[in-house]
């Protein structure tokens, strides 16, 4: 799912984008959701009824990553062989299995993730590196018009978000914090 369309980025721009110019924004915008959704560590997109597999290492919690935490609902866990695991329990990010996950292997996470609505900064984000991008020129690094002087660029610079998209999309993020551990019994 991309973040805003062929048609929102030719609006912003204020001129009717040529075939081969829509072709080009349409790829730029699924680079863009792709680098958004990696620099967040989050699926922005709705998933439903969709699985993935957790390494396990014995314990009895599950930490699940950050990519599938956004407004997450799990309906069923089950062990590599479909086997289901029951009396596991939703924690926050965690999976409880009060009697322990297996010493080793993987378990099968059944459920939906991501966010209803992506959020309307993602939008904004997208659209303004999708116009940073067609205005730069491949392989020139400068060019001046005044006493005419042009500088090639040797470097082959993949697209990459801005500074400013970071400084939007910081918020999505994962941060540091801190986790408080007790100890229960004697």
């Amino acid at each position: 799912m991309a973040f805003v369309t062929v048609e929102e980025v030719a609006t912003r721009l204020g001129w009717p984008l040529t075939p081969e110019e829509q072709a080009r924004v349409n790829a730029f915008i699924q680079d863009c959701t792709v680098l958004i959704e990696d620099y967040c560590g989050k699926d922005f997109e709705r998933r439903e009824d969709q699985s993935f597999s957790l390494p396990v290492k014995g314990g009895w919690y599950l930490e699940i990553p950050p990519r599938y935490t956004a407004f997450l609902t799990v309906d069923s866990v089950a062990l590599v062989d479909g086997t289901p695991v029951e009396g596991w329990r939703l924690n926050g990010s965690c999976l409880v299995l009060e009697e322990g996950w297996p010493e080793s292997g993987y378990v099968t996470v059944t459920g939906s993730w991501g966010y209803p609505v992506p959020p309307a900064a993602l939008k904004v984000a997208t659209a303004a590196e999708v116009i940073r991008w067609m205005a730069q020129t491949p392989g020139l690094a400068m060019e001046r018009t005044g006493e005419r002087e042009v500088e090639l660029d040797t470097s082959s610079k993949p697209q990459s978000l801005s500074a400013a998209a970071c400084q939007a999309l910081r918020r999505y993020r994962p941060s540091a914090g801190t986790v408080t551990l007790r100890r229960e019994g004697p």
